[in-house]
């Protein structure tokens, strides 16, 4: 057979290439355009969603922009980071210089607030999707309830922080959504949360009130013991991993002794009516009762503080123990007083006004050398442990937005008030099934507001320590609103031919019960039990 001649072989190579692009074009484009509308539908469908993802990256772009690589928190900043240097060992609070170790090849802070901005886009997208695929709330209302977590200042502001605050929330945010995403946790699922809520325990002893609400939430009501099992081994594994590795208690949970305790009684101490040896009256605050330092901070970290005159630690959590003893009436109204600043608007002090500043967005952080205590500073370039040296930095369009932005944008404590409310009004109607609902209302209220008293009773009031809350009691109130409005019944089980790869939640009729055409069955709701009549 003859070899062909050159037209013949650009007639078949035109051939070719025509077939190649028409299967390639063609049908892929036939394809494309039905993706595209079922992309559209999906659009349509979670248009809320939508509108809000796209402003909260926005502004986490802009904030990358305006503060980059960092913003840097004076001493907890520094701390963290040289404790990063001293991996593989475990000092008190290690996740968090674990995390900045992991990213230390990056040679940047900006890859470390890159994934908190990514875990606080994140957790707005797993709580709508928990809240519309197994709870079934509606869309609207889903939406709203990413909102803090989304679009808050205060949320943005500390996101852009070498700060523990974010990766605290995400780890309890996980071991609540493993254990709430079905009805009944598998073994697996509370092994898994298990782990991630002693992660953030690690991160911050405050977690601890997440440790007790999901062990209740596994208990109550009773579905076996191997779900509860699990959970206490995931954290027994990993405090167990950190005192075989360190061999101390202290280490192991975190702790940093009574310093935090001390501080916050301080505040409060009557040490003209106290009983205390002499080597405790040394720790007695010298100003009188009512014209103490706003903060009880001061009384840690100020060099005019008696906390110096401490002969060893111990005395730090005795002389705690001695004014909870006998001041106890006293301590509960501070804790409740200061408490209530969360759900309610208070005049802010001097110090308190000046450290809240911080946690809103700034025109521009000021330098390393400058001594202005109630502005950010920023990170270096690289991964130094101080903050940039001493250089001049301008205002930029991004932070004067932002700044602008963080005036208004931010959830009022009203409406944290009306959230909790909320959660407990639904949880609490009388009405027959929904005990699902109830369960995660109380759970995300019981996590949110746990945190913002433990904050408080063992440390201060401070924005900063409350902030973790808002990834929580949405939830909740979503929850109860959805209590409120509707009787939910049980999910209804489909096989994977019947579902439609765009739907993220059950249509209305199925929500409320109603009878469906196509299958003949009646439509299922997404949380709890059926109606009963």
């Amino acid at each position: 057979m003859g070899v062909p001649d050159r037209a013949s072989l650009a007639a078949f190579v035109t051939l070719r290439i025509s077939l190649e692009l028409f299967v390639l074009v063609g049908r892929p484009t036939a394809r494309r355009v039905g993706a595209a509308r079922a992309l559209a539908a999906l659009l349509r469908r979670h248009v809320g969603l939508v509108l809000l993802l796209a402003a909260g990256i926005a502004l986490r772009v802009t904030a990358m922009v305006a503060y980059a690589p960092a913003l840097w928190f004076q001493g907890d900043s520094g701390s963290y980071v040289r404790m990063s240097g001293e991996w593989p060992a475990m000092p008190p609070r290690w996740t968090f210089p674990w995390l900045l170790k992991g990213f230390e090849w990056t040679g940047t802070f900006a890859s470390v607030v890159a994934l908190q901005h990514v875990a606080g886009v994140a957790l707005g997208v797993a709580a709508y999707l928990l809240l519309r695929r197994r709870l079934g709330v509606g869309p609207w209302v889903a939406a709203l309830a990413t909102a803090p977590v989304l679009l808050d200042a205060t949320q943005l502001t500390l996101e852009q922080y070498l700060l523990t605050e974010t990766l605290f929330t995400t780890t309890l945010a996980v071991a609540a959504l493993l254990l709430v995403r079905r009805e009944r946790p598998g073994p697996l699922a509370a092994l898994g949360a298990g782990v991630a809520v002693a992660l953030g325990m690690a991160t911050r002893p405050t977690g601890v009130v997440a440790v007790g609400a999901l062990l209740l939430f596994l208990l109550l009501p009773w579905r076996g013991w191997r779900a509860p099992t699990a959970y206490l081994l995931g954290i027994v594994a990993v405090f167990g991993t950190v005192f075989a590795a360190t061999g101390t208690v202290k280490e192991a949970f975190g702790a940093e002794g009574g310093k935090f305790l001390y501080g916050r009684t301080a505040q409060i101490a009557d040490c003209d009516r106290l009983e205390l040896r002499a080597g405790l009256r040394k720790l007695c605050p010298t100003q009188p009762l009512g014209q103490r330092p706003d903060r009880p901070d001061w009384f840690i970290w100020n060099r005019a503080s008696p906390i110096h005159a401490a002969e060893r630690p111990a005395d730090l959590d005795e002389f705690a123990r001695e004014v909870l003893r006998q001041q106890p009436g006293d301590y509960l109204a501070a804790v409740a007083s200061d408490t209530g600043r969360y759900f309610w608007p208070s005049r802010l002090g001097p110090t308190e006004a000046c450290l809240a500043s911080l946690w809103r967005p700034q025109p521009a952080p000021t330098d390393w050398a400058a001594d202005y205590d109630c502005v950010p500073r920023t990170a270096g370039d690289g991964y130094q442990w101080q903050p940039a040296p001493s250089r001049d930095v301008e205002p930029n369009a991004a932070s004067r937005f932002l700044h602008a932005y963080g005036r208004h944008a931010v959830t009022p404590p009203p409406a944290v008030a009306a959230m909790v409310l909320l959660a407990l009004v639904g949880a609490a109607w009388p009405r027959r099934g929904g005990l699902r609902l109830t369960m995660v209302a109380l759970l995300y209220a019981g996590i949110g507001v746990g945190i913002m008293v433990f904050s408080v009773a063992t440390s201060m009031f401070d924005l900063r320590y409350g902030l973790p809350a808002l990834a929580f009691l949405p939830i909740a109130a979503a929850a109860g609103w959805q209590r409120l409005r509707s009787t939910p019944t049980r999910p209804e089980r489909r096989t994977p031919a019947d579902r439609e790869p765009d739907r993220l939640a059950p249509t209305t009729a199925e929500s409320n019960g109603k009878h469906d055409e196509r299958t003949g069955d009646r439509g299922h709701g997404a949380a709890a039990v059926p109606q009963r009549g």
